[in-house]
């Protein structure tokens, strides 16, 4: 039976980005998906590296943001360095309509002196805003499927052993402590666990007699092309938003839905996306449709992650419930545990995001 130092359940870029800084810091590592690496949650995410309202961001949160938001160019660099493979990096900017926020986001950028803000007067005229609109213009944009990608390839290259499609049946465990998982393709030991798998978390701490306060949030989303690409900024609206690329494709997201597991997309939520994008870009209306496709986001009820060891045992721990946040905050909360893993005083204290903490509701916003 193979022996490693952790093994990581759950294959989306925070398990990816968790093992891969494991990895780099010289353990053995094994990462476990029933899937194929990076194709839930992760891959169907928009990969605008901001908050949708960092003005009322949990504080906690927004200090991940904040760090991940920095961290993110040289991160990329190195990645397309190491792999060869460019994950996207796009500085597009972000374009806030949402009348009823303007206020707060005004407030919020004066008491950051990081933030800029500018008034928006020389857009496209095709192009619909209202009177008072602010661009964010440092926020940038990465895509998910390139990212995912040039970080499976560095797991290869840190000879992290891959186990996809690879369903984990059993956690097994001995005086507080885990040892090591059986699958259904066989068994693997090692010193630790860190459980990663996003919304199904609870699938997997339930082998152990423990359940976090985390749900999933469905979301539904739309890539359409135009044959000229005018709309340069990201805009966001509220809960949705139109992510311009650089080769012409549009994202247009996205919907928030209480479905349970449901990861069915529907003719409502089309309509809903799509109606809204051509109120603000008319031209929407000559697009063709690319895809439509939905992911499962993993909410807590306080708006912030879980980080930290699992309640009653010694050696298992849990990176998840980013919720809309994920890839923005992957590699900063992998090193914030990892840097407590190895006894390291890191950027902020891991307490602010214990998985015992109890929350009075689990509202999602």
């Amino acid at each position: 039976m193979n022996n490693y130092d952790y093994i990581v359940l759950g294959g989306g870029v925070i398990g990816m980005t968790t093992a891969r800084e494991l990895a780099k810091r010289g353990a053995s590592v094994a990462i476990f998906d029933r899937g194929i690496l990076g194709m839930e949650a992760s891959w169907a995410a928009g990969g605008i590296l901001s908050s949708m309202r960092p003005w009322q961001e949990h504080p906690d949160s927004a200090e991940l943001s904040r760090r991940g938001k920095a961290l993110y160019p040289d991160y990329c660099e190195s990645l397309k360095d190491e792999t060869g493979i460019d994950p996207g990096y796009f500085r597009s900017g972000l374009i806030v309509i949402d009348q009823d926020h303007i206020d707060r986001l005004l407030n919020w950028a004066q008491q950051d002196k990081e933030i800029q803000c500018i008034d928006i007067d020389n857009l496209p005229a095709a192009i619909n805003l209202p009177q008072i609109s602010v661009l964010l213009p440092e926020i940038a944009q990465i895509r998910p499927p390139r990212l995912i990608a040039a970080l499976c390839k560095s797991l290869k290259l840190l000879s992290v052993d891959i186990f996809e499609e690879s369903e984990v049946k059993k956690i097994i465990t001995h005086n507080s402590r885990f040892t090591g998982v059986v699958f259904d393709k066989g068994s693997v030991s090692a010193g630790s666990l860190i459980i990663t798998a996003g919304a199904w978390c609870n699938s997997i701490l339930k082998n152990i007699n423990r359940e976090i306060r985390l749900k999933p949030v469905h979301g539904q989303m739309l890539c359409l092309k135009l044959k000229q690409r005018e709309l340069i900024s990201i805009i966001l609206d509220g809960g949705h938003y139109l992510i311009p690329r650089l080769d012409g494709h549009i994202l247009v997201g996205s919907t928030m839905e209480d479905t349970g597991f449901n990861k069915c997309v529907t003719e409502t939520a089309y309509r809903e996306l799509f109606d809204w994008a051509i109120s603000i870009y008319p031209d929407i209306n000559k697009a063709t449709l690319i895809k439509h496709w939905s992911g499962l986001r993993p909410a807590s009820g306080d708006q912030k992650p879980f980080i930290g060891s699992i309640t009653g045992y010694e050696n298992i721990y849990i990176n998840a419930g980013h919720f809309r946040k994920g890839i923005l905050q992957a590699p900063v909360s992998a090193k914030l545990l990892v840097d407590h893993l190895a006894g390291i005083t890191s950027f902020m204290s891991l307490e602010n995001f214990n998985p015992s903490r109890v929350e009075n509701s689990l509202k999602i916003a």
